[in-house]
């Protein structure tokens, strides 16, 4: 899978923070506790302790926009990490799997810079309708990356969809 994220058409930032998310070493609380960090390990949105499974899959945040997914396309959320790199992605097809990959990548990027802005630059939460739309957004500037005018379209048209939810 992770030829995926190298192959697919998005910001060569995203591809490498995608690796790291595959591996397990996105820097979370729990990430940061392991190198000695004392401060807040908890989720700046719910106030659970942050993992990268809480954050990306567990949170509420993380789960309405999973769930919004998942009722705007009737496809099955990733549970985790490793169903969202594997199985998740797999049976779908090349083309769908590259498009679902970006797909998912404009949601946790969506996830975690909203999380980095609460934490380092003090601001306000969002709403989950503001993680939505900021996570569309990506998927918009993203789709103007792909070759095939079909892809592009498909990703405009996954955005409609889910801003309608």
């Amino acid at each position: 899978m992770s030829q995926e994220i190298w192959k697919s058409k998005i910001s060569g930032r995203i591809k490498v923070f995608l690796w790291y998310l595959k591996r397990g070493v996105v820097l979370t609380k729990d990430n940061f506790a392991k190198r000695n960090w004392h401060g807040d390990k908890n989720c700046c949105f719910c106030h659970l302790p942050e993992t990268i499974h809480h954050l990306f899959f567990e949170c509420s945040y993380a789960r309405f926009l999973w769930r919004v997914v998942q009722v705007s396309f009737g496809i099955n959320i990733p549970a985790n990490k490793d169903e969202l790199f594997s199985q998740w992605l797999r049976p779908n097809g090349p083309k769908t799997n590259t498009l679902l990959l970006v797909a998912a990548a404009a949601l946790i990027w969506a996830i975690w810079l909203t999380r980095n802005e609460v934490i380092f630059e003090k601001a306000r939460s969002k709403t989950f309708l503001q993680v939505l739309f900021r996570g569309t957004h990506w998927l918009r500037q993203w789709a103007s990356l792909q070759c095939q005018d079909e892809h592009k379209d498909m990703l405009l048209q996954a955005c409609r969809h889910l801003e309608v939810y």
